[in-house]
């Protein structure tokens, strides 16, 4: 729950601080506010995106860079680990 990246997110769900504010998190490092808070993200950018995947990829690299068009390679393999994850097909 303590995590944080390189890039500056934090906590469970790796929210970045910006983000975090925007979604009224308090401490993104909390389990109950990092998990509630990036649920509530990843709902709202499947509202946006309309897709699974796209969504995916605007939570790790930012809905901004998904709409411009920069699609980072460390995204690509984010996205790949994910959506080979047998657990996210919702199997398990």
């Amino acid at each position: 729950p303590y995590a944080v990246s390189r890039a500056g997110a934090q906590g469970l769900m790796q929210l970045m601080p910006d983000t975090a504010r925007q979604l009224g998190v308090e401490n993104p490092l909390i389990p109950e506010q990092s998990i509630a808070s990036g649920i509530r993200y990843l709902h709202d950018l499947l509202d946006d995106f309309g897709s699974t995947e796209v969504a995916l990829w605007a939570y790790n690299a930012g809905p901004g860079a998904v709409r411009r068009g920069v699609l980072p390679a460390e995204t690509s393999r984010y996205v790949g680990r994910v959506w080979s994850c047998p657990c996210f097909r919702g199997c398990c």
